[in-house]
């Protein structure tokens, strides 16, 4: 989509105006929607000029650091799967996240069983009564490698979150931002914009009006 997008791109701003036009404000948020900057230089007649830079740029960094980071996270997580099944005999087929949590938080299903005991936290004795759901560690440097991992894939899946709201985020401004200069290119209408925060259902609602 993005290739597509900047494909589309070339072909407007190289190919020769048939004649002026005023810009839109619909126009450029949408166009800001689909790759930040795009809508200035829609508004500004085919410059791109610092906002439109900008925000581009911003965009770009913003989704090389999201890339990055998910890249990095499925390197260790394989790491960690593959520790996990070599270095604690854990079998780690269909099981979720909390599994794995337990591994990095456990010496062994046993010290796991001792701890519930202790807490008597009757609810969680059953957990590793089946095979499948034991392990031990062979070594304490084997222990500490993965829990490393783990933090560290668990801090880059919340980057690459972190990442990919604000490259929404920076759309919605752009889009903001660029649909503002193109009104005050002379387009006649509204600009709007609220942020609805719905008490029955948790959340935000962005609504933009034109």
């Amino acid at each position: 989509m993005r290739i597509a997008a900047l494909l589309l791109l070339i072909a407007v701003t190289t190919a020769p105006p048939a004649q002026a036009q005023t810009p839109s404000a619909r126009g450029a948020f949408f166009r800001s929607l689909v790759l930040p900057g795009w809508g200035h230089h829609y508004a500004h007649g085919g410059q791109w000029g610092r906002s439109g830079a900008t925000f581009a740029l911003a965009d770009i960094g913003m989704a090389l650091g999201a890339t990055s980071a998910e890249w990095r996270r499925g390197s260790a997580v394989e790491t960690y799967r593959t520790l996990a099944t070599g270095q604690a005999g854990a079998d780690i087929a269909g099981k979720d996240r909390t599994f794995f949590l337990r591994l990095a938080t456990y010496r062994s299903s046993d010290e796991y069983l001792d701890v519930s005991l202790r807490n008597r936290a009757w609810d969680s004795i059953d957990y590793v009564s089946d095979p499948s759901f034991q392990w031990e560690w062979e070594t304490e440097q084997d222990f500490l490698e993965y829990r490393e991992l783990r933090e560290e894939s668990e801090s880059l899946r919340r980057r690459r979150t972190i990442l990919v709201a604000s490259l929404v985020a920076n759309r919605l401004i752009a889009g903001l931002s660029a649909a503002r200069s193109a009104r005050r290119g002379g387009t006649s209408g509204t600009l709007s914009a609220r942020v609805i925060a719905d008490s029955a259902q948790p959340g935000l609602a962005f609504r933009v009006g034109f």
